[in-house]
């Protein structure tokens, strides 16, 4: 109840979701499109508790915190977040002014997404500082992960067929849709990696013959394009050395395959998946465009 609250305090308004509860500070995740101007994010500084207005003109300065807050929250969450570079954003102001009788004011941090290495996972942390009033523990300081998409980039149906000849317990030579949605996050300018959310993990999906959904360990479908062509000119198991020797390279005899269709915004896949002491899986894969990843 703010009425019950003590004083007001300076803190980041949340801009989206908090990506994380009960974390030291909140992070909050962005994703956009590669292009080659600067994306803008609009942040707000507000002066939240039970006042209804700041008493004065409340002078909040703005900076880059220090590494330790990304170390602390990457030990919180198990995480690997990396400093992103200075050279790849900016902030619109290093202060901002709350005026007396208002709570808020805004500025922008700008991104730019064309300088992006898609392979590593960035944050810009934030910190406020204030004479005129006390600033949030927790909330006064913010990370911010931001990411790049290519135009490859979204959220799909997985509708395949698979063939083998030895792997009985698997749904073979019968066309499934997958009960769940699978995502191409990317992971360079013209590469994706197919993230499965039933696992919360890059699988490729499975369904067994007794109709259960599940996925296929120590995979993680790397696709290469061609921006230019739109044709798949590769794929590979994006875990460098599985300890279950699982690889994927594409049907090189697939003929109207192995492409994206850039109307429908769809994925057409025939690869196979080989393993040491098995035959080779053969999988004929349709990733059906739902709308943007989140």
């Amino acid at each position: 109840d703010p009425k019950k609250a003590g004083a007001n305090v300076i803190d980041f308004q949340n801009p989206t979701d908090v990506s994380a509860v009960g974390t030291s500070n909140p992070l909050y995740i962005y994703s956009f499109p590669i292009i080659p101007t600067p994306t803008s994010i609009d942040l707000t500084v507000s002066y939240s508790g039970a006042e209804d207005a700041a008493p004065k003109d409340i002078t909040v300065n703005i900076a880059t915190a220090t590494q330790a807050v990304i170390d602390r929250y990457n030990t919180e969450q198990t995480k690997a977040f990396l400093m992103m570079p200075s050279a790849w954003y900016t902030l619109s102001a290093t202060s901002v002014v709350i005026p007396k009788g208002q709570k808020t004011a805004k500025f922008k941090l700008n991104v730019s997404t064309s300088l992006f290495d898609l392979t590593k996972s960035f944050v810009v942390p934030l910190q406020l500082t204030s004479t005129d009033a006390t600033v949030s523990t927790n909330f006064g300081t913010a990370l911010f992960q931001i990411g790049a998409k290519n135009k490859f980039d979204g959220s799909y149906n997985w509708i395949a067929t698979y063939t083998a000849t030895d792997r009985p317990a698997f749904l073979i030579g019968t066309e499934f849709t997958y009960g769940r949605e699978v995502q191409l996050r990317s992971s360079g300018a013209a590469s994706n990696n197919l993230w499965n959310a039933a696992f919360s993990d890059f699988l490729i999906p499975l369904v067994l013959a007794t109709g259960g959904t599940s996925g296929l360990g120590q995979t993680n479908l790397l696709i290469n394009f061609d921006a230019a062509t739109n044709k798949v000119v590769s794929v590979q198991n994006g875990i460098a050395a599985p300890t279950n020797g699982r690889a994927m390279a594409l049907d090189p005899t697939a003929v109207g395959s192995n492409y994206y269709d850039p109307a429908t915004k769809d994925v057409f896949l025939t690869f196979f998946l080989t393993q040491p002491g098995f035959g080779p899986i053969k999988m004929v894969a349709r990733l059906k465009y739902i709308g943007p990843r989140p």
